[in-house]
């Protein structure tokens, strides 16, 4: 059985093609770029590479947030076309990038001794940060936090920042900057799926259009 992430929420875009029997990418292709553009062309080339017949493929895992709409948008138009014309028993299984990435440091974190808190957060569109918390609830049931931008302060501990394509505003917490990197997120992915770890508070709340010129 095969599985395909495709990834285009953020500044750089991710294919991976992966078997469930196997502890790394089969295939993998990063490129950058707006994905309406050369995600198809990247998607042909990562297929050819890796010589499977395309109705092998029975999931396709993708983020629904955080990150860029556009991207999110076409990705999920790519695997609506892929499953109608050469997938038809695939499913999608949509993930958090910001749930994902939170994993990457909880493992990190459990080899060190801390006892401070820590977060990961990033941009909620103009007005507000989306925080998740890195502790043991984000292999159990995590949960996703709105904060206003003045309201980070209230929080103690160690934060880790990873910027949207639109950084509408610098944290005022002194923070950690990383890349958003869905490469690493393999075992992430595989412990989603295989734990059936309880999302339904990773899911994207809505915004209010603000106007650019809106103070």
């Amino acid at each position: 059985m095969y599985s395909l992430v495709i990834d285009c929420s953020h500044k750089e875009n991710f294919i991976g093609l992966f078997r469930d029997t196997d502890s790394d990418w089969l295939c993998e292709r990063k490129f950058s770029g707006q994905p309406f553009e050369n995600l198809i062309e990247n998607l042909e080339c990562l297929l050819a590479e890796s010589l499977i017949d395309r109705s092998e493929i029975k999931y396709f895992f993708t983020p629904h947030s955080p990150g860029s709409t556009l991207g999110i948008r076409v990705t999920q138009i790519m695997i609506q076309g892929l499953m109608k014309s050469c997938c038809p028993v695939a499913k999608i299984i949509q993930y958090n990038g910001l749930h994902l990435s939170a994993l990457l440091l909880l493992d990190e974190s459990l080899k060190t001794d801390s006892s401070s808190s820590r977060y990961l957060i990033t941009e909620n569109g103009r007005h507000s940060w989306t925080v998740i918390k890195i502790d043991a609830n984000l292999k159990i049931r995590p949960e996703i936090q709105q904060y206003g931008l003045d309201s980070l302060s209230e929080l103690t501990g160690q934060f880790f920042y990873i910027p949207q394509m639109k950084t509408w505003s610098n944290p005022i917490v002194d923070t950690q900057k990383l890349d958003y990197a869905p490469h690493q997120f393999l075992e992430g992915i595989k412990l989603l799926f295989n734990l059936k770890i309880d999302t339904s508070l990773l899911l994207p709340t809505s915004n209010t259009y603000v106007k650019w010129n809106q103070k």
